[in-house]
């Protein structure tokens, strides 16, 4: 995919209205390029706090303090294909190989935006109109595009830089003070963030402590879409029966298709309230806990046991949880966690391994830990 697409979590007439009030419109610059040989308008400043939140929440990723408002002022309806290599990475500071350099938030009017990716030479084209968000790399791939609404009408956007760092999709809107939002039943792209190459580290770590201790019967409690098979296949290790288990649907739907030829893996979608649907007809020796016990604060503690130890007389388990202190975190949220409450694990099982990890995605400073029960 060259070009994502989102809706802004927000009514685009109040964003444009606060915008309009920050910068008036007669205070743009004309502005004369070969993209835009009739010229357009630009403005550049600093994102307020709160229409910085807005954008990240509504693309699920974290986005740079500058920005730049464009108005065609119906002065041109065509953007000529181009790349934006007037803005250099020394002065925006991104990742110019990242798929997505930029998010361009339209305020007025709709525009097809067509993309020619510089790596595969693959075209995409697509329209998005107020109220709408795309991202795209416009560094490194040639675009352009046309306005298609209506012509006495002006185009205007606001564009945004990406930073680097994945991030979480937040639907809820954050107060201050607020800890994380907590679902039970996530759609897939929400938590995107896990599946990037920067998040590996994380799944590596638990699938490295399975093949030392050559586990044969896995229960992967809040698998998602089970990312952890495919290191495991990847790492040559394919011996063995698996029940990954979630409350949301769609991660869950997508793991059945992917692994339906598979009859030593299997996913279910069900609450965790229900104990009996954590049965398995196979002899159960590693037990996976990746972020999951943060959503039981109260009885963190006594439900791992009860799982482990009398459901499954499992003689092993591992817990993944985020740390204390966060390099990569939303101003203003608080931090569920449970990493620092292990000293009852500690006291009551053989051996409790941690392993710290520092990823570069939000809330990347993990903790992974090998328990022996």
């Amino acid at each position: 995919m060259i070009i994502q697409k989102f809706k802004l979590n927000y009514d685009v007439n109040k964003l444009r209205e606060e915008l309009d009030e920050l910068w008036p419109l007669e205070d743009y610059e004309l502005f004369n390029s070969k993209p835009t040989p009739n010229g357009s308008y630009t403005q550049n400043g600093k994102l307020p706090p709160h229409i910085k939140t807005i954008i990240e929440n509504s693309i699920g990723k974290r986005v740079k303090d500058n920005f730049f408002l464009w108005d065609f002022r119906c002065k041109t309806t065509e953007l000529g294909l181009h790349r934006d290599e007037w803005l250099p990475e020394k002065v925006i500071n991104v990742d110019v190989n990242a798929d997505a350099v930029t998010a361009v938030v339209a305020l007025e009017n709709s525009f097809r935006l067509d993309v020619i990716s510089n790596d595969t030479n693959d075209f995409e084209s697509l329209t998005y109109g107020p109220g709408e968000i795309v991202c795209f790399n416009n560094i490194k791939d040639v675009h352009g595009g046309v306005v298609i609404g209506e012509r006495s009408t002006p185009r205007r956007t606001l564009n945004c830089f990406i930073e680097p760092v994945p991030w979480p999709v937040i639907k809820t809107k954050i107060e201050e003070g607020q800890k994380v939002p907590l679902q039970e039943n996530y759609e897939f792209n929400d938590m995107w963030y896990l599946d990037t190459p920067q998040a590996y580290p994380i799944f590596e770590a638990q699938a490295d402590i399975i093949i030392k201790k050559q586990c044969k019967g896995i229960v992967d409690v809040g698998c998602r879409h089970g990312p952890i098979i495919d290191i495991l296949h990847k790492k040559g290790y394919t011996d063995f029966n698996y029940m990954g288990f979630d409350t949301s649907e769609e991660p869950i739907a997508i793991a059945e298709e992917k692994w339906k030829d598979h009859d030593n893996i299997e996913f279910r979608c069900e609450s965790w309230n229900d104990l009996s649907s954590l049965i398995v007809d196979f002899d159960v020796d590693q037990v996976i806990w990746s972020g999951v016990l943060l959503y039981r604060p109260n009885d963190h503690f006594e439900f791992f046991n009860k799982v482990v130890c009398d459901i499954y007389n499992s003689p092993n388990a591992i817990i993944q949880e985020p740390m204390a202190e966060q390099k990569h975190w939303e101003h203003g949220l608080i931090l569920n966690r449970i990493s620092d409450e292990f000293d009852k694990y500690k006291e009551k099982y053989t051996e409790f391994k941690e392993t710290e990890l520092d990823c570069e995605i939000f809330a990347g400073r993990r903790v992974v830990v090998d328990v022996t029960i």
